[in-house]
């Protein structure tokens, strides 16, 4: 469960907003003037997203290569990949 928390608090608290990213696997989301701005999550799930995104696109590639796509097209078709994964990871 991840939980909101204020630029300001986070700055005041972010030694123990560390620690409880650290120990407990929490996430936050910290917020700027009531919007969403950035994350703090465990190292372990950023450095998987890393992962999963290069293969993503190396995938993408490969597909794009099969497809005998122009450059342009598979540029194209990887901003439309880039937009439906922003879409998909945005909080309901």
């Amino acid at each position: 469960m991840e939980k909101m928390v204020g630029a300001f608090e986070a700055r005041r608290q972010l030694g123990q907003i560390l620690k409880a990213v650290a120990g407990r696997g929490s996430r936050y989301v910290v917020e700027y003037h009531g919007e969403p701005v950035a994350a703090v999550v465990p190292i372990a799930l950023y450095e998987q997203w890393k992962r999963d995104r290069e293969v993503f696109f190396d995938e993408l590639e490969a597909d794009a290569a099969r497809a005998n796509l122009s450059p342009a097209d598979a540029d194209a078709l990887a901003e439309e990949a880039v937009q439906a994964t922003r879409a998909a990871a945005r909080p309901r």
